[in-house]
């Protein structure tokens, strides 16, 4: 995907915004990727995507990185994470204490996930 190219080497950006776009998991994944080594993005909207679980787990595993501790606003709502995506931000609220904002409604978390989420709240502070 040409954007998470462009994302691995651009050090300038700090917001981006690309809600309904039909990424999908698997653009999802390859930006997910391009966080790992972007240490300025501070901002991302990627809602009403289509992003499953395993596009969650991706950015999740991403933020959860030594290089994304100013990464601070994250909105994943309208997808279809579903409990196991929540379960992966959840995550990322327990390791990454910069994270100020995260968008999840409609996104059919249900009950696990929302358990997950509430655990994530209690050491983000």
């Amino acid at each position: 995907m040409a954007i998470a190219k462009a994302l691995e080497t651009n050090q300038k950006l700090q917001e981006l915004y690309l809600e309904s776009n039909n990424i999908g998991s698997e653009g999802v994944v390859a930006i997910a990727w391009a966080l790992g080594t972007n240490q300025k993005l501070q901002e991302l909207h990627i809602g009403g995507n289509n992003i499953g679980s395993e596009g969650a787990v991706a950015i999740a595993k991403a933020l959860v990185g030594t290089n994304q501790n100013k990464f601070q606003r994250l909105y994943l709502d309208h997808n279809i994470l579903r409990s196991e995506g929540a379960m992966a931000m959840a995550k990322v609220l327990e390791t990454n204490q910069e994270l100020q904002v995260l968008h999840l409604n409609s996104n059919i978390i249900g009950s696990e996930g929302a358990a997950a989420i509430a655990k994530g709240l209690e050491t983000n502070r």
